[in-house]
């Protein structure tokens, strides 16, 4: 179809339409100034809809027509045809029959045939209502509306089928086709970023791996961590917990010898407030003069010739006659015996972390013993086997040194070595029965 207009027409001026039949001719169409008066403007603008538009209103009114002229009532016609038949009939019998009579008189008979027929409320105005009503009526199948009512009704069926049509996404329409692009393209993209957050992931460590190597940074750390424990193994706290504990150990056994402990940690004496000499062991025995042993702990790592140094400085500062240097075993050397003695005073090393304090414990006694014995000497005493007293002592200092090398020896394997466990409890019996030995022939002088 094609419209042809020379300017844009107005509601005077409606256009011409050309409309080509399927059999190749062509009808030209003049569209009524009242029908172009209802078309809007904005489709009046733009040909190609102007064209759909009255396309499509010439294929709804053709098709209300076409519906209303099918569904009007055929039995209802067939009455009103059958009735105009009977009235046709009544007529001529009533045309016949009056034909006698007089006819200008107003109650002759053809007047009253002619008022039941064509009258007012007669049977052809009666009929023709009848018709016509049920022709607007919308509830009527066959009426006018109806048809209307039935051809929209489809038209819009048509147009939803086609609209579900359009945007189904999971058929072939173009809808369909774009989300199926979109997301093959949207799964390109996660997949490329996958590869690249990897590639990038992949880069970034070996980079930090040669900054590492570098660097050295793992030795760096390592140092670092070795550095932090030291300063651990030396922090005051941990100093002063290593201090009570050992003090606790020494009240342990000077309970049941007789003897005091003081805690000196962190007190000052003598004219340059040193602090040297944490715990003093004040040793009594019946006819002796008190005797004072300084002890000096270090819970971290010092070197011997450094704890040497301090014992010597507590000795003096603690007004004692020889020094005991205590420190945890791990920090010794693997050449140190854990019972070493230089000059009059004594270098030990106890297994703190399992609260192992028997060095402690038996150099301590043997101190305690030989002090006692030489006072005694000095006062000549008689009856005091010295010899014995050195033997005693010399074989409970070799058993402990063989019961700490066996200890490290099966520290690693003490859950399966109950035997050898036992033979140690067995040889540290016999130390404190040595060291009992030795204290009995100082009682027996």
């Amino acid at each position: 179809m094609a419209i042809h207009r020379d300017t844009v027409p107005s509601v005077a001026n409606a256009p011409e339409i050309l409309l080509t039949n399927p059999d190749g001719t062509t009808l030209a169409l003049n569209v009524p100034s009242d029908v172009w008066a209802q078309v809007p403007e904005e489709r009046k603008l733009n040909e190609p809809d102007l064209i759909d538009y009255l396309t499509d209103a010439l294929r709804i009114g053709v098709l209300s027509m076409v519906n209303a002229s099918i569904t009007i009532d055929t039995d209802r016609v067939q009455g009103m045809v059958d009735d105009l038949q009977a009235l046709r009939e009544e007529i001529t019998v009533g045309i016949q029959n009056a034909m006698g009579a007089a006819v200008s008189d107003d109650d002759s008979a053809l007047a009253n045939a002619l008022a039941r027929t064509i009258g007012e409320g007669g049977t052809l105005q009666t009929t023709l209502r009848g018709v016509l009503e049920r022709m607007s009526d919308p509830e009527h199948a066959g009426s006018l509306p109806a048809g209307a009512k039935k051809a929209l009704i489809e038209a819009s069926k048509e147009v939803r089928k086609e609209l579900q049509s359009t945007l189904d996404i999971t058929g072939e329409s173009p809808l369909a086709m774009f989300v199926r692009e979109e997301r093959a393209r949207f799964t390109d993209v996660v997949s490329g970023l996958e590869r690249f957050e990897a590639s990038l992931v992949s880069q970034i460590e070996a980079r930090f791996t040669r900054i590492e190597e570098a660097l050295n940074v793992d030795e760096t750390l390592r140092g670092k961590e070795a550095e932090i424990e030291d300063l651990k193994d030396r922090g005051t706290h941990k100093g002063i917990h290593f201090e009570n504990d050992a003090t606790e150990a020494l009240m342990d056994i000077a309970e049941v010898l007789g003897d005091r402990i003081e805690h000196k940690g962190g007190e000052g004496e003598g004219a340059s407030r040193s602090k040297v000499g944490d715990i003093v062991i004040v040793i009594q025995h019946a006819g002796v003069p008190e005797l004072r042993v300084a002890v000096e702990a270090k819970a971290g790592g010092i070197s011997r010739k450094e704890l040497v140094r301090q014992v010597r400085g507590a000795v003096e500062n603690r007004n004692a006659v020889c020094g005991i240097g205590l420190m945890d075993q791990k920090h010794m050397g693997v050449r140190q015996h854990v019972i070493g003695q230089e000059a009059e005073n004594f270098i030990i090393g106890v297994n703190w972390a399992e609260d192992d304090f028997l060095p402690l414990e038996v150099t301590y006694r043997m101190l305690r013993i030989m002090l006692i014995a030489d006072a005694l000497r000095l006062d000549q005493t008689d009856g005091l086997d010295v010899d014995g007293v050195k033997q005693s002592l010399e074989q409970a200092k070799t058993d402990l040194g063989m019961i700490q090398s066996m200890k490290s020896q099966t520290s690693t394997a003490i859950s399966t070595l109950q035997g050898v466990r036992t033979s140690m409890d067995e040889m540290e019996r016999k130390v404190r029965l040595n060291l009992t030995a030795a204290e009995t022939l100082l009682r027996n002088e």
